[in-house]
């Protein structure tokens, strides 16, 4: 399974980016190109996530300043909802997205296109392995999920997950600091939704609303990516295997 979802020369502009993670993130969804969507084991290994992050993030999500932004990133970008359709719709009407939006927003929708594809390819590879692991009716216990997650020896990938997730988030951040940015989500509300573009509208409007609020996104970006990284220890530690050197 190819997780990188690139070509040997990746594409360099923004809306090419987009057109190819949107592309990759449709393949990555298409049982017939990977059959490992037919199993049971994608639904229960996104509540299973869903849960993990739910509790690792519930403090924040406790705490005015950051509990927009924790929501976003839980029900948007972790959550256990299948956002295929979603997607879909949003392939859909590329041609009039990469005409109507400035393209600070087209990068932050590419990494979001790109974080999907990529998060989407890493659980399949997860439900391969524990579909090899475990008998149909055993539930997923989170030795299981240690388990499967330590065999992966290309830890470069885990690390360009937490990348894509801080970069969207720094993308956010950029963006809710462009007054004209905000001026122009405000006047193509209704618009947006008559062109088709409402999915996409919402999401950016959840996301500028949650990282406005932030009043500088740093903070949050930091402790997000202190827990990532703890967590992925834990994983390898419960695994009982040689926790990855950064550079490995």
């Amino acid at each position: 399974m190819n997780l990188s979802g690139q070509n040997d020369s990746p594409p360099v502009s923004v809306k090419e980016r987009l057109k190819h993670w949107l592309v990759d993130n449709r393949n990555a969804h298409d049982e017939a190109l990977e059959p490992a969507n037919r199993s049971a084991r994608v639904g229960e290994l996104r509540q299973f996530q869903a849960r993990r992050l739910a509790a690792s993030y519930a403090d924040l999500r406790r705490t005015p300043r950051y509990a927009a932004a924790a929501e976003f990133f839980l029900s948007d970008l972790y959550s256990e909802k299948d956002f295929t359709e979603r997607d879909r719709n949003v392939e859909k009407i590329y041609p009039i997205m990469i005409r109507l939006l400035p393209e600070a927003v087209l990068e932050t929708v590419a990494v979001a296109a790109e974080l999907n594809a990529l998060s989407h390819r890493m659980d399949l590879r997860m439900v391969a392995r524990l579909d090899g692991q475990l008998d149909p009716a055993q539930p997923l216990s989170l030795h299981h999920y240690a388990l499967a997650y330590a065999q992966d020896q290309d830890h470069s990938i885990r690390r360009h997950q937490l990348a894509l997730i801080l970069g969207l988030g720094r993308g956010l951040d950029h963006i809710v600091r462009k007054r004209m940015v905000r001026e122009l989500l405000a006047l193509c509300h209704w618009p947006a939704k008559l062109a088709g573009l409402g999915a996409l509208q919402s999401f950016l409007e959840r996301g500028f609303d949650a990282f406005t609020a932030l009043k500088g996104a740093n903070p949050f970006l930091l402790a997000l990516a202190h827990r990532e990284r703890a967590f992925m220890i834990e994983m390898y530690e419960l695994a009982g295997r040689a926790i990855p050197h950064p550079g490995a």
